[in-house]
């Protein structure tokens, strides 16, 4: 074919795929309606009659009321906040909402489905009345379109392939756009929401176990085990086929006890063919610190672990408690590690705390990392990693979305999802569940299951999920989460069919 006939062919095709899309939007907007220039959104409870924002918000903060509401406009591109609290209420509809002028914006909120509570990532096309799951879905649904060119990826889980669960969500999608009565129409995007997550899971799952498998597995030791404890709580880990890499979370660098129980886990770690990467400080001590702890701290630490494979620099970056000096700190360990001839080989992580609504908007993930990360700092990392904790801040089928938006932001660098836990003291106390509303046990093992495959299938991952009670999780509760990890990140066989294994 000639270049002129080619780019003749791409023009149709563009042309083709634009009227596709000006369709859809016209088939999910009630045409009809005057909106005045705003969006109008509809969503039904479970005895299907449409909520007004009071019910709406219910559903959104599961029951505990709108201090706790997490909706909020971001930028569609790089979901960096640009308004808190966008939904407001309205006569005609659940809620309703203003657009920015300049920026296409998506509306995000925790919402919850027979999985558990998700961040919804709510692309908007324009003023119009709308159901809000259905809009969910086709931004869902879309995305699906470069990670799904084969109907040969099996989902592990429910041993469909991800063509079939993607045919489900298309037709419940069409039934949507065959109903204009608004509760009837918001009650069936309700069904269409439930196909697009599920047809995300099961790709995300699928992916995971046809990808190379070059992605560390890792975990978190939040204290250092006895040399035998340590081959007994990685066993499970090693069915995935992967190499592993263990994240050492040293609480007093100054106690001569301590360290050395560390040391001898490092090189446990190093017998067993393991990684360890080493915390330079965690996010929850950082801010009691002063600078000369802070200097004592790192310079006890590059004496002590110089063989560490690598270092978390910055832990939870953009966490609302960590003070003024977090940022500052984290580029004078970067620095430190870069340039001592012992560290500067190893891998330099950074770590930003996850949350899309639920704090202070110059807190949120991808704000902070416009706003306040130094460019040097940056360039001097390795790896970007997020720290996830879906108690408090959901995120479920919009894992890829967001894992999208820090690879943007990392650039030429990998990502990770360096920290993720669920069910404990700590983080129990948060209003969202997932999994299983009652259960925790339950809930740890989808979300270790369903976040780590997330990550895990992507080509620009260095590492996930770096589980942060690892131990306590694996040694101390009934049901542990190794098997579960190692089940997640199974990577093919070498000459096996990728994807195609349960």
């Amino acid at each position: 074919m000639s270049r002129r006939r080619a780019l003749g062919a791409l023009a149709v095709l563009v042309a083709a795929v634009v009227a596709v899309v000006l369709y859809a939007v016209a088939l999910l907007r009630r045409r009809e309606e005057v909106t005045d220039g705003l969006v109008l959104l509809d969503a039904t409870g479970p005895d299907g009659t449409l909520l007004d924002l009071d019910g709406l918000l219910d559903a959104v903060t599961n029951g505990v009321g709108r201090d706790e509401r997490d909706d909020a406009l971001l930028d569609a591109e790089t979901l960096e906040v640009l308004s808190l609290a966008p939904l407001e209420p309205d006569a005609r509809a659940s809620a309703r909402l203003a657009l920015p002028e300049d920026t296409r914006a998506c509306l995000s909120l925790s919402w919850p489905t027979s999985a558990g509570y998700s961040a919804l990532l709510v692309d908007l096309p324009g003023p119009g009345r709308y159901a809000l799951a259905e809009l969910a879905a086709c931004s869902l649904h879309e995305a699906q379109e470069d990670g799904a060119d084969t109907g040969a990826l099996i989902d592990p889980v429910s041993g469909m392939t991800v063509k079939a669960l993607r045919e489900r969500t298309a037709a419940a999608l069409d039934a949507c756009r065959g109903t204009e009565e608004p509760a009837s129409r918001a009650a069936r995007a309700a069904e269409a929401l439930e196909a697009a997550c599920a047809a995300r899971s099961g790709l995300d799952r699928a992916r995971a176990h046809g990808a190379p498998g070059t992605a560390l597995l890792g975990v978190t030791f939040t204290h250092p085990p006895s040399a035998p404890a340590v081959g007994r709580v990685l066993a499970p880990l090693t069915d995935a086929g992967r190499d592993l890499l263990v994240r050492l979370v040293i609480t007093d660098a100054s106690d001569d006890e301590e360290m050395t129980a560390w040391r001898s886990c490092l090189d446990e770690l190093h017998a067993q063919g393991a990684k360890a990467m080493v915390q330079v400080c965690d996010s929850i001590d950082l801010s009691t610190l002063d600078d000369e702890d802070f200097n004592r701290r790192l310079d006890r630490l590059i004496e002590a672990f110089p063989d560490a494979d690598a270092w978390e620099t910055g832990n939870e970056i953009g966490g609302d408690w960590l003070g003024e000096k977090a940022i500052k700190r984290t580029l004078e360990a970067t620095r430190r590690l870069s340039e001592s001839p012992q560290t500067s080989a190893a891998t330099r992580v950074l770590t930003l705390y996850y949350q899309l609504g639920q704090g202070r908007a110059e807190n949120s993930t991808f704000t902070v990392a416009q706003d306040a990360l130094a460019p040097e700092l940056l360039e001097l990392s390795d790896v970007v990693g997020l720290s996830v904790y879906p108690q408090w801040h959901p995120l479920g089928c919009a894992a890829d979305r967001v894992l999208d938006a820090l690879s943007a932001l990392a650039g030429d660098r990998l990502i990770a999802l360096s920290e993720l836990g669920y069910g404990a003291e700590d983080l129990d106390d948060g209003p969202w569940w997932y999994g299983s509303p009652t259960d925790t046990s339950t809930g740890r093992a989808v979300v270790a299951r369903d976040l780590t495959a997330a990550a895990l299938g992507r080509h620009d991952v260095w590492a996930a999920p770096l589980w942060w009670y690892y131990l306590e999780d694996e040694i101390e509760s009934v049901a542990g989460v190794g098997s579960v990890l190692a089940n997640a990140a199974a990577a093919p066989s070498e000459g096996g069919e990728a994807g195609c294994g349960g």
